[in-house]
């Protein structure tokens, strides 16, 4: 084998990697508000992100038709607080995958699970084009 030849190898397989690590992934888009209509091409992605403080007992519970819409992550973030405060609020995320063409809504509910009642209701409109 040419002496030549590994290192030339060797340089097109760190390109390779090099490449395959800078490169972006879909961003997906992120909706706080109600008002806002989210609009998503089928086996598209999206997030409904709502303010929430765990530390209560109350959590955000989606409630939408599975038919059109899975729920693939959810995740509680904290606020950046100093250290050592309680009680400190963050943020739910809810990620989306669109399954197949129409329109629906996504219904969050901030409620305690032990609790019958809610604390706040928000509906998402939702077309899946």
């Amino acid at each position: 084998m040419n002496k030549l030849a590994i290192p030339v190898l060797l340089l097109v397989i760190m390109a390779g990697v090099s490449i395959g690590c800078f490169q972006q992934t879909p961003q997906i888009k992120e909706y706080t508000g109600a008002s806002q209509t989210i609009e998503v091409e089928a086996r598209g992605q999206f997030t409904i992100v709502l303010e929430s403080n765990k530390t209560t007992g109350y959590s955000w519970e989606p409630s939408f038709d599975s038919t059109l819409l899975k729920v693939i992550k959810s995740d509680y973030k904290v606020a950046q607080s100093k250290p050592g405060m309680v009680g400190v609020g963050g943020k739910e995320y809810f990620t989306f995958e669109a399954m197949k063409k129409g329109d629906t809504k996504v219904t969050m509910t901030y409620k305690r699970p032990w609790e019958t009642g809610s604390a706040e209701q928000k509906v998402f409109n939702v077309t899946i084009k």
